[in-house]
């Protein structure tokens, strides 16, 4: 079975986002139905938009061996992702993908931040600008980056997300406050290079190729970020001047330092099966951990597909992996509730 939500265009009033809509579609279904059909499947596709009474009975209905679960919201909000990861616990479903501590834990940038700070993993220094406390801005160095504490995709990032003195910060900060109604995260921004690392696996996890974001053709004026409007707008000159590498032409050092914050940080979030962890670097060639992404598109053109790719898997080999690993589970968890 594959389970999806229906796509929806995400933006709060006000924002930048809303006068740069995205395109949204949902390449991964149709493309995840073809290769598990190929392997001799045969998948029920199912909309989990909505939580209700008929989805757990379609559930208990057709009691698939496994779940495909490409659900990034259910009744409309990103936070409840992992409400639905722990209802196919609940029903002993084996489904791909990660675990809810993992899905949840994500939406909350700045506890991940912790958790790495904790674990020896190094990240950007920063702080968590919650409504009614004075900001903690003299403690770190300019310029700096700020963003949404409970976002993905690269909302409420924008033209004005770098700033280099108290006033720009303050403005960010309140845009964030005034249209996203969230804290804001603070973090001194780093200069470098900036490397999405794909993973697969989940006791073992692998990484598959290590991609570099290529700003060489950035206008200008704007910084060196992967925005919104960089991430989704592809009439914008932010998007045409994002230009993934992979695999990334780097030194053999940094490129083994990378993946092994890659993989540690992987480890510290709980993410399993599939993933992709942000890394980026500072003036001086420094990496730095900025997230760790679970369940992250897996569509035949997002970059996980392409670092797939790199690694030597096709996309039909890297879904049936994918797959495998949640059969695997399904079959362990079968094995431990009958010995019980």
């Amino acid at each position: 079975m594959i389970l999806f939500n229906e796509p929806r265009e995400l933006w709060a009033e006000g924002s930048e986002e809303q006068l740069y809509p995205a395109t949204v579609l949902r390449a991964d279904v149709p493309a995840i139905e073809e290769s598990l059909r190929s392997a001799g499947f045969n998948p029920c596709v199912l909309s989990a938009t909505h939580f209700s009474k008929e989805l757990v009975n379609s559930l208990l209905k057709m009691a698939p061996r496994f779940v495909f679960n490409l659900c990034e919201e259910i009744n409309g909000t990103s936070e409840l992702e992992m409400c639905l990861a722990g209802l196919l616990d609940l029903m002993r479903i084996p489904y791909t993908g990660s675990g809810p501590f993992a899905l949840s834990l994500a939406l909350h940038k700045f506890r991940v931040k912790q958790i790495l700070r904790a674990a020896g993993i190094p990240i950007a220094r920063g702080y968590l600008d919650r409504p009614g406390r004075q900001h903690g801005a003299r403690s770190i160095h300019f310029p700096v980056i700020v963003k949404p504490a409970h976002e993905d995709g690269s909302y409420g990032i924008n033209s004005h997300s770098v700033c280099r003195d108290i006033e720009q910060l303050e403005r960010q900060i309140n845009y964030i406050r005034d249209v996203y109604r969230q804290e804001a995260l603070v973090e001194e921004y780093l200069e470098g290079r900036e490397f999405n690392v794909s993973i697969v696996g989940d006791k073992e996890p692998q990484v598959l190729a290590i991609s570099e974001i290529d700003f060489s053709g950035m206008p200008e004026e704007e910084p060196k970020i992967v925005s919104y409007r960089a991430k989704w707008d592809e009439q914008s000159p932010m998007y045409a001047a994002t230009v993934p590498v992979c695999p990334a032409q780097i030194p053999k050092r940094l490129a083994n330092r990378v993946r092994d914050l890659a993989i540690r940080s992987y480890r510290c979030v709980e993410c399993r099966d599939y993933g992709r962890v942000d890394i980026r670097t500072d003036a001086w060639g420094i990496p730095y951990v900025l997230e760790v992404n679970p369940n992250p598109d897996i569509s035949p053109q997002a970059g996980f597909a392409r670092a797939a790719e790199v690694a030597g898997y096709s996309y039909t080999e890297i879904i049936l992996r994918i797959s495998r690993a949640a059969l695997e589970r399904g079959a362990k968890n079968a094995v431990a509730v009958y010995a019980f």
